[in-house]
This record gives structure tokens, C-alpha cells and sequence, in this order.
């Protein structure tokens, strides 16, 4: 079995996706996390088959190191964004506990690979989040604030309307609708 990271995974309908796609295929798999997978050797013509399947879904197979290592700073940001602990963590603390690697060469790798920082790949991601949870209309600006780790309700704001040009209340009460997380990917 090898390793496959696959990149733009963002949620439980992607890895339906991507499950489907194995199975369309007659590959063997084991689902690992977010992105990741163990599958059979491949033969060079099903590998370009498989490569064609996800591209038409959204998805990217990342078949360099440094590229898989990107793939997995972004799932795991994205399962600690919609995690309920993630006031709790310390973003560098989580990136290099579950990779192993010091935070400044993860960052350096990023940033490199992916013309964003991490934060700002994380900060954009909390924007999204912010997004839905206001369009959810369960909690208020003050909870949000409180569950995504802002120092406070102004702070929150104040990055909300930089990147959107509109401030949380505003936004909704228009409902806009948010980008899918998989864009950011």
C-alpha cells in the first residue's frame, strides 16, 4: 500500500467523493484522515484514471513531499477550525505536534508552496467560519467571537470587515452566502 495525499478536501462530502471515486475504480483504499488515504500500487494507466476522476470532482492528488506535507498543514487547520476545542489551540503548538516538524519550517514551506502565509490561510478560514456560523443565526457575534479565539468582540469585527467590507451584524442580516471552503484550498 501507498500513501496518496489529495489536496482541497474540506469535509465528510468530500471524502464521499473521493470514497466513490476508489470504488468507481476498483482501487483499494484506507481512509487515513482528511486528504490522506493508503492505496494499492497503481499501474501508470489506472493512476492517470484516478488523477482524471478527482480533477473532474475538484480535487488534486499531491505527489510531492512538499506538496503533501501543504495538504496536510490545510486539513488539519480546517479540522481544528471546525473542531469544538478551537479557542483552545494554539495553532503552531497543533500544526507541529501532529507533523512533527518546527513550526518555522512548516511556515517556510507554506508559504513557498503556497504564495499565502499559514496564518493567513488560517485568518481566512476563520472568516468562513464566521460566515456560516452567522448565517446559522444560533450563536451571537459575542459567542462566535469566544469559540474562534478573538480577544474580542471589536477584534472579530474589525477583521471581519477588512476582509469582507462588511461588518458581522450587517452581513447577517443580508445573508450572504459564504464561499465554499473548498475554494480556499
Amino acid at each position: 500500500m501507498n500513501n496518496l495525499s489529495i489536496k482541497n478536501m474540506v469535509c465528510d462530502r468530500c471524502i464521499h467523493s473521493v470514497d466513490n471515486i476508489f470504488k468507481k475504480l476498483e482501487i483499494n483504499f484506507n481512509f487515513i484522515s482528511l486528504g490522506h488515504y493508503e492505496i494499492e500500487k497503481l499501474e501508470d494507466k489506472k493512476f492517470l484514471e484516478l488523477k482524471s476522476f478527482l480533477i473532474k470532482e475538484g480535487f488534486e492528488i499531491a505527489d510531492k513531499n512538499n506538496k503533501i506535507i501543504c495538504s496536510k498543514i490545510k486539513s488539519l487547520l480546517i479540522e481544528l477550525i471546525n473542531s469544538q476545542n478551537s479557542e483552545k489551540i494554539n495553532v503552531s503548538k497543533y500544526l507541529t505536534s501532529n507533523l512533527n516538524y518546527s513550526y518555522n519550517y512548516l511556515s517556510k514551506l507554506f508559504s513557498k508552496n503556497e504564495n499565502k502565509t499559514i496564518e493567513n490561510f488560517f485568518l481566512n478560514l476563520k472568516i468562513e467560519k464566521i460566515k456560516e456560523l452567522l448565517s446559522y443565526k444560533e450563536l451571537s457575534i459575542k459567542e462566535i467571537s469566544y469559540k474562534l479565539n478573538y480577544h474580542s468582540v471589536s477584534h472579530l469585527s474589525n477583521h471581519f470587515k477588512n476582509s469582507t467590507g462588511y461588518s458581522p451584524s450587517f452581513f447577517r442580516k443580508k445573508q450572504f452566502i459564504r464561499k465554499n471552503l473548498r475554494d480556499l484550498g
